[in-house]
């Protein structure tokens, strides 16, 4: 499995564990939503700023996510996804 697929199977099973708490979900969620339809601050126009802007605020709202899930949780996911102990 690719290591896109790896991450995005990672906070899919992060996002719909039940001991994730629902402030994280619906943190975790718009940034995966943003990612797939992101809303333009800058202008896709703008070469390379209007993409940047995306990455930007996508990246912030999934690390935000992370940075708030338990550390159980954590753990147990990255066991299931990557083998990691």
């Amino acid at each position: 499995m690719s290591g896109f697929l790896q991450r995005l199977r990672y906070y899919f099973l992060i996002l719909f564990d039940p001991q994730t708490p629902l402030y994280v979900k619906l943190i975790l969620t718009v940034g995966l939503l943003y990612i797939l339809v992101p809303v333009d601050f800058l202008a896709d126009s703008i070469p390379l700023l209007g993409w940047l802007d995306d990455l930007a605020i996508a990246s912030f709202l999934v690390a935000l996510a992370l940075r708030l899930v338990p550390k159980e949780v954590m753990e147990r996911v990255k066991r299931k996804v990557f083998g990691a102990g």
